[in-house]
This record gives C-alpha cells, structure tokens and sequence, in this order.
C-alpha cells in the first residue's frame, strides 16, 4: 500500500506562548516603540499557533513597515506563516522570491524553509519544495540538529524527491553541497535499479561508504524503505480480455496487434498472451483464467465491464485495465488503468500557459461532448494553477465559427467606429481595423476540418499590427491527410499529439514494419495500436512507477508515469506547422 502523503505542519514559533494573542495584542498598547512591536510579534506568534490567521496577518503586515531593521527581519517568517495559513499563497510565494535566507536571523532560518515547502506542497510544485527542503536539511545538518525540531524532514523530503523530473534533478545539482549531492545520487540509484534487487544492493552499499554523513539504510524514510522492498512482476502467462466480436471488434484487434507487436519485439521474453473474448459473464472469465494459469491481465476495454470487476471482491489478478478509473472507486493495490485520455492534453495545454505566463488565453471548442469536456478539464486546471477562469466560447456550424472569430477579436467593433467616423468626416477615412490586444493566447477544440477553417480566419481578423496571437490545439485538430493549402493555412498552429504518428524516433522501426502491413489505418485505430504496445511494454515497471510517480516510460502514447492510485498518465509530445511542414518541437 503507497503510504498517504507527509504533510508539512508547521512547528512551534520560537517565542512561548504565555497568553492568548487577543491579551497579548491588547497589552501591547502600554508600551511604546520598538518596545511595542516586540510584543505586537508575541501576538502574531500566538495567533498563529490558535490558528487566528486574520489576527496574525493584520499584525505582521503592519510590521512590515517598521524603521526597526531587527523588527522587520523577525517579523519575516511569521508573515510568511500568516499567508500560508490565511490562504494568501500569491503572496507567500512573492515574498519567498524576494527574501534570501541572509535577511532572516539565523534562529527563524528553520522554519522559514519549512514554512516555505509546505507552501510549495500545497501548490503540488516538487521541484520548490524539494530544494528548500535540502537547504533545511543542510542548515539542519551543521548543528547537528537535523531530525529534532523537523522528525518528519526526511519523509517529505523523499516525498518530494520522488516526485521530480530528470531536468529538475539536474537543476538541483547545479552548485549543490555535498550532503545535497548524496540525497540526489540516491534517487539516482533507486530511478536506475528499482525492480533489480542485486544491482540495486550493491548500489546502495557503495552510495553509503561515499556519503557517511547520510542517514543508513535502515534510518531511510518509510516511503523510501518501501520502494526498495518492491518486487516488479514477472508473469509469464498474460491474459488479455478484449471484445473480439461485435461492435468494438475493430478497436480491439488494433489493440491486439499492439500487443503482439511488442511482444514479438522483445527478445528471449518466455511470457504468453492469451487473448480472451471480454464479452462473456465474469464467473465465465474467471474460470478460464483459473484454467489457463493467468498470472497477470490487461484488460477489459470497455467501461461497463472494467466497472464489474471493480466490483468483484475476489479478483486476485494483478490488472493494467484498458479504461480509465472512475474517481469513485477505491484505490485497491494491483489495479492499473490506461486509457487515451483527452482529459491529459487538456491538463499539459493548462501547464504550458502557466509555464510561458499567459495571463488571459482563451478556449474554443466545438460544440460536442469530446471538446466541451476537454474545455471543463482545462477550466479546472488552470483555475487550480491559481488563476480565473478563462473566457470560453463555442461553435458548431462554419457560419459560427467565422462570426464567433469576429466577436471574439472585436475586429466588427473596431470597423463600425470607423464606419460612424466616416459619417461625420467628408471623405474616405482611410483606417485599419484594430483587434483585441488582451488576449495572449488561443486553445482550440476541434477536429481536422474546423482547424483548417478557424486558423485562416484568425489570421485575416488580426491588424497587421497586432503581436502574433498563438494558436494551440489538441491532437482532434491532427490529421496526416491534407495538402500543399491545408499545411499553408495551419501555418503557425501548436499541437500536442502522440509520438507515434509524429513518428518520432524511437518509434520508427516499429511504425515501418506497421505502415507495411496497415497502410490505410486510420488515426483512432493507429493510436489504438499505440496503446496496445504501450500496454505490453509498462508490465514489469508498473511498481516502480507508482512508487515514482517522476519516473516515466518513453512510450509511443506519450511519456507514460503512474499516479498513486494506478491512473496511468500521458504527457504528449509537442508538434507545430512552420513553413508549409509539420516540425516536432520540444518547447512550443
């Protein structure tokens, strides 16, 4: 069982507290001066700790503007406290950025870096947290101190670890301490051999002799000692629990071709896939998994009968089900889901906006139930990022669209005041029309065909003076089909879609041998295929994984990593059209 997450909690404020903060912010009254703030920092201290974060933020806001240097600096970490805990995060976050560990006593060090990591856990941002969770540890580790005033400084520190990327590990080694270096060389060792208990030992034990200073293994964290003990499955007889007749025949042949072809590709596997039809009773499955020795399944794909075996008290197979998991069920140990989720693109669309600082985007989709959820999915997001909800629109038919367009840039506003100009002036008025200069970006939701109309029409509603307004769209907008005009007119336009029909080059042996034998597939069956690779390929990681939900697997559906409660999670790859030719990007 995934242990539940450390949660950060705020120690004691170093000032006792001999009186409740009312008493205390009352009393300061009869004193004066600088005199009168030191006790109005006893108050907010209290107020802290009865959990009065209106109280404490009212103070130390106040104290903010002291003419005492030695005020202002004591003041900073309770302020930091009183935002956390009055839910000012914006503000918490600007006043980490802006204040250096050098400007706060040496005594408030502490709990200003742990303060700051809780913020940083909140937001669900690792790689923040993780950094000023090492420089606690560090500061921590000079007085000898490290475990006494944070005994749960290790536990989030792995927690937080564990949840970086490669990029952000490499960051963080970047002018790092030694005692840093050896915390980030064990993720290292546990990323590169978990599931491979030999190689991992030795690992382990010259990572100890390096780094002495360290915590031994047996004083590792908890959730640390648990990703050392997992053992990876090794099945060797898979079943696979598909339709193979009836409506959804052709989607899971795609999906089982996938499968086949991974499992043709690996080399001196002895595993077996036995393919199973789904539609069938469950007491009728389990009997044939009984009898065929099943040790491991993937499947089923369609959602009534993924929802039936949830339900199922005795299913003892560890499970990759080709569905997504409904947020209603319980998490249950041995029980992955794969599915080719819109939801996915709509959530890394949100992340790239925050990421590039677009402050005003805009969402339009077409009026179906695909796009409008992907709409809601990117609405939650970005409001969950911290930031309002985004205007939104919709559109059905081409008339709409290009009215929509219209309205949206205001370029019919700007041409009816020169219009009415016009009127009063004699003479041509010669003017261009000027549209909307607020919105700094667009996401798109729709298929091939309305992605070919929408963007020329953008393009000629924009003033030759107006910035270049980007245009984002998920992989519906992706078609391989099209011309010269098509390529032309999406000039310009950033999508997220699947390495495999980018061709990328992992995937290039595989997809030659595949166009040979399916050259008219079409798109939702070539992803299918995808999937069915991928599916074959994430079996023996799938531990690991969700350990790790930073580790990731380079997969021909995305960048495949596992969530804690077995959802597994894409990240696309990125494609733009520039000159007349679709390129592959890695920073859109």
């Amino acid at each position: 069982m995934t242990p539940a997450p450390t949660t950060l909690t705020p120690s004691k404020p170093v000032e006792p507290i001999v009186q409740d903060a009312e008493s205390l912010y009352l009393n300061a009254r009869q004193f004066q001066g600088e005199a009168q703030q030191i006790q109005l920092l006893k108050a907010a201290a209290a107020a802290l700790q009865e959990q009065n974060s209106t109280l404490a933020l009212a103070i130390t806001d106040t104290l903010r503007q002291s003419e005492s240097t030695l005020i202002r600096q004591r003041n900073l970490v309770l302020l930091l406290q009183a935002y956390v805990q009055h839910k000012e995060l914006a503000l918490a976050e600007q006043l980490i950025q802006q204040t250096t560990l050098s400007q706060i006593p040496a005594a408030d060090q502490p709990l200003f870096l742990w303060t700051s990591a809780q913020l940083y856990q909140q937001q669900q941002r690792a790689y923040p947290a993780a950094r000023a969770l090492l420089q606690l540890d560090a500061l921590q580790s000079r007085t000898n101190n490290v475990t006494a005033t944070f005994p749960e400084l290790h536990d989030a520190l792995w927690q937080q670890l564990s949840a970086i990327s490669h990029a952000e590990l490499t960051n963080l080694k970047v002018g790092a301490g030694q005692r840093t270096l050896g915390w980030l060389a064990l993720l290292d060792i546990v990323r590169s051999y978990l599931g491979a208990p030999e190689q991992l030992n030795f690992a382990l034990a010259e990572w100890q002799q390096r780094y002495v200073d360290l915590p031994k293994l047996a004083q590792f964290p908890l959730s640390l000692q648990q990703q050392l003990a997992l053992k990876p499955y090794q099945p060797q007889r898979i079943a696979v629990l598909l339709p193979l007749a009836g409506q959804f025949q052709q989607h899971a042949k795609a999906i089982q071709y996938g499968l086949l072809a991974a499992a043709t590709n690996e080399q001196n596997s002895q595993r077996q896939l036995i393919f199973i039809d789904s539609q069938q009773s469950l007491p009728e499955l389990q009997q044939q998994l009984a009898a065929q020795q099943i040790d491991f399944v993937i499947g089923p794909l369609l959602r009534d009968q993924v929802e039936a075996v949830n339900q199922l008290a005795d299913w003892r197979y560890p499970t990759l089900f080709l569905n997504s998991r409904d947020s209603r069920w319980q998490t249950q140990p041995d029980r992955f889901y794969f599915a080719l989720n819109m939801e996915d693109e709509a959530a890394q669309m949100a992340q790239l906006f925050a990421q590039k600082n677009y402050k005003r985007p805009v969402v339009i989709s077409a009026r179906n139930s695909i796009s409008q959820r992907m709409q809601q999915h990117f609405v939650q997001q970005w409001q969950a990022l911290g930031h309002p909800i985004p205007e939104s629109h919709q559109f059905e038919a081409k008339q709409e669209l290009e009215a929509l367009i219209t309205k949206l840039l205001e370029t019919d506003s700007s041409r009816e005041r020169i219009r009415l100009i016009s009127g009063l002036i004699s003479g041509k008025v010669e003017s261009e029309a000027h549209s909307r200069q607020d919105i700094d970006a667009i996401y798109l939701l729709a298929d091939p065909i309305q992605t070919r109309m929408f963007k020329p029409f953008v393009d000629v509603s924009l003033s030759q003076n107006a910035p270049r307004l980007p245009i984002y769209a998920s992989s519906r907008s992706y078609s391989s089909g099209g011309d010269a005009n098509d390529l032309r007119d999406l000039n310009g336009l950033t999508f997220t879609e699947t390495p495999w029909l980018l061709n990328e080059q992992h995937i290039q042996q595989v997809r030659a041998q595949y166009v040979q034998l399916f050259p008219d597939q079409d798109e939702t069956l070539q992803r299918l295929f995808a999937m069915g690779y991928d599916a074959y390929q994430l079996i023996g990681s799938l531990k690991q994984q969700q350990q790790l939900p930073s580790l990731s697997y380079p997969g021909f559906t995305g960048r495949l990593s596992v969530n804690q409660d077995g959802s597994i999670h894409r990240q696309l790859s990125w494609a733009s059209y520039r000159n007349n030719r679709l390129t592959a990007v890695q920073e859109p």
